[in-house]
């Protein structure tokens, strides 16, 4: 494939945690390793940022901010790019992609629309994200050459893509998330972590992983630790790793639901050291509700050899099946109990074996390299399509 002029337009990016940012840093370093010329745009952010590589990075001061959704008027204004690849939600990115197709010299991109997963919300942020999702969304789709869903099941869980499914298929690809297989592999705990946290050696460890802001309401760590609350095996503990304003609130409940000294909080821990916390763990939980759409770090923890309990909807459902764990009922804590109690009944060596199969799962399907030639597969389906527009317009 011939080298590309790419775009990357973006809400979040490292150094913030949110998957859709990595997601976006992933392939754009492999891209900008392939040769390609690799452009993101997105907003300034605090921290420090991991390095991009060959891909350039403008981070630009939003005119304002609501929440994950900064709105920079450059973005619809980018000219000279092959491919204008899109990562949604991406409120004021989205409006602003599609202002920018009007212009001669911008709509002579491709245009990709990476879909991670629906806005919801509660109050009137809740009112704001259904009307976003009913004006904004579809138009987009519509607008887009090709459309990159993390799975088929998902897709269909969302009206406008399960439409966009029925009637024109071709403009769908599966791209699911990927992990870098070499960093998240299994191992011993090396950092001495459960030590620090005062765990015994024959305790069972579970790690829970999410952001704890309100944007990432819906990973629900309180059914976690209700789960815990009611387990019959007392002996097992939970790893909480993540920052944010909620995540005092949590440290409450457990205490209040009597296990405070098996509810461990680490607070924002970066993506390097994760791979010390999930091997420091002997499974994984995610307590999550919709509108997660995949769970990145679900496969982060699989391709760590470690067993999952997780919530049963599509875009879990996706990548979690019988043999690498168990799926529950959303917001159910005493299936999660009843989860978390098998696998410590199994001991060591059945949750071992349960791990290897996720392992070996997230080796097939979700390794790096694979998604890099499948997006420049996608890439040169959608710079074929929009030629065709043009050519057809012209």
């Amino acid at each position: 494939m011939r080298p590309l002029r790419i775009a990357h337009l973006t809400a979040t990016f490292p150094p913030y945690p949110g998957g859709a940012g990595n997601t976006c840093y992933r392939f754009a370093r492999g891209q900008a390793e392939r040769g390609h010329h690799v452009e993101v745009f997105t907003a300034t952010a605090a921290g420090e940022a991991p390095d991009p590589g060959d891909a350039i990075v403008h981070r630009i001061d939003p005119v304002m901010a609501i929440g994950n959704a900064p709105l920079i008027p450059k973005l619809a204004r980018l000219d000279s790019f092959d491919v204008v690849h899109l990562h949604y939600p991406f409120i004021f990115g989205s409006e602003l992609t599609l202002l920018g197709r009007l212009r001669r010299r911008t709509r002579r991109a491709a245009l990709v629309v990476h879909y991670k997963n629906r806005l919801m919300g509660k109050g009137p942020r809740g009112v704001m994200f259904e009307t976003y999702e009913h004006t904004v969304a579809p138009a987009l789709i519509r607008a887009a050459d090709r459309i990159l869903v993390l799975s088929p099941d998902h897709a269909r869980s969302v009206s406008y893509l399960n439409r966009a499914l029925e009637q024109t298929p071709d403009r769908l690809i599966e791209m699911p998330n990927g992990v870098d297989t070499d960093v998240f592999s299994p191992g011993t705990d090396g950092s001495g972590l459960r030590a620090r946290l005062g765990i015994p050696e024959d305790a069972v460890a579970a790690a829970f992983v999410a952001t704890l802001d309100r944007a990432h309401h819906f990973k629900r760590v309180d059914v976690a630790i209700e789960a815990l609350a009611r387990t019959r095996n007392r002996d097992i503990h939970l790893i909480v790793a993540g920052g944010g304003e909620l995540l005092d609130g949590f440290r409450s409940e457990a205490i209040a639901a009597g296990i405070g000294g098996r509810v461990h909080f680490l607070d924002r821990v970066p993506h390097g050291e994760l791979p010390d916390v999930l091997r420091a763990s002997d499974l994984f939980v995610l307590t999550t509700e919709p509108p997660e759409s995949f769970g990145i770090v679900l496969i982060e923890a699989m391709a760590c050899g470690l067993p999952a309990v997780a919530t049963d909807y599509p875009g879990v459902r996706a990548v979690l099946d019988a043999e690498t764990g168990f799926l529950v009922p959303p917001g159910d804590s005493a299936a999660v109990a009843e989860a978390l109690d098998r696998l410590d009944d199994m001991g060591a060596d059945g949750r071992a074996r349960i791990g290897a199969a996720g392992r070996s799962k997230a080796l097939r399907q979700w390794a790096w390299p694979a998604l890099l030639d499948r997006m420049d597969e996608a890439y040169a389906e959608a710079i074929e399509a929009r030629n065709a527009k043009l050519g057809a317009a012209a």
